[in-house]
């Protein structure tokens, strides 16, 4: 959708320029928004944490994407914590989401594909825990976040935004003792590239890991 729908939708939203680390919503809130990433280097991590600190991340979103639309579609509360990183949102109370949800067709259509997307992805990392070994799960979250929205550079694929090790193994539900052997195995093959410092992660390797995946797949 754009065009004038998009900038009606705009006009009645409200723009938040948020640090890193800031709380967007907790799960368990009342779902009175949806958030569109405007902007900004972060990224905003969608995902839960256990009474004992261990992290489950089921998202990691950047600019041009939104969320916070399911509690606010089924009238329900939200799913999992949002949690900004230098980010630019923005916010679109419920009434107004629902409004134009309700007369706009293109905005519906969008919105399908997104949630199947996700859905899928879902599914993938309910297999993966089931089935797959840590290195094989790890190896199929970036080649994920590789091609939703790498960059190419000289190195190779380089993913969007900070990539810390913790949200690594948050994104795996492991801690990140459990995989720092794995990225040291792959740096020394050959297979990603990592600055620890400003937490940037390229793939250097994306056949190996892609043949990983596959042979985690058919074993």
């Amino acid at each position: 959708m754009g065009g004038p729908a998009l900038g009606r939708i705009e006009a009645r939203g409200r723009v938040l320029d948020l640090a890193d680390g800031a709380g967007v919503f907790a799960q368990g809130d009342a779902a009175d928004a949806v958030y569109a990433i405007l902007g900004g280097p972060g990224q905003v991590r969608i995902g839960a944490v256990e009474r004992d600190s261990r992290g489950l991340m089921v998202e990691l979103l950047g600019p041009g994407e939104i969320f916070g639309e399911i509690g606010v579609m089924d009238g329900s509360v939200r799913t999992a914590d949002a949690t900004a990183g230098l980010v630019r949102l923005l916010r679109v109370g419920a009434p107004v989401f629902l409004e134009a949800l309700a007369t706009e067709p293109a905005l519906g259509r969008n919105l399908c594909r997104l949630l199947a997307a996700r859905l899928r992805h879902t599914f993938a990392l309910l297999q993966d825990a089931t089935f797959g070994s840590l290195e094989v799960r790890l190896a199929r979250q970036i080649l994920y976040l590789a091609r939703r929205g790498g960059r190419c550079t000289e190195q190779g694929l380089r993913l969007a935004g900070r990539c810390r090790q913790g949200d690594l193994a948050d994104m795996r539900g492991t801690t990140t003792r459990s995989i720092i052997p794995i990225l040291n195995v792959w740096r020394q093959s050959g297979v990603v590239a990592y600055e620890l410092a400003r937490a940037q992660l390229t793939l250097t390797g994306e056949a190996a890991l892609q043949a990983l995946v596959e042979k985690g797949a058919t074993g």
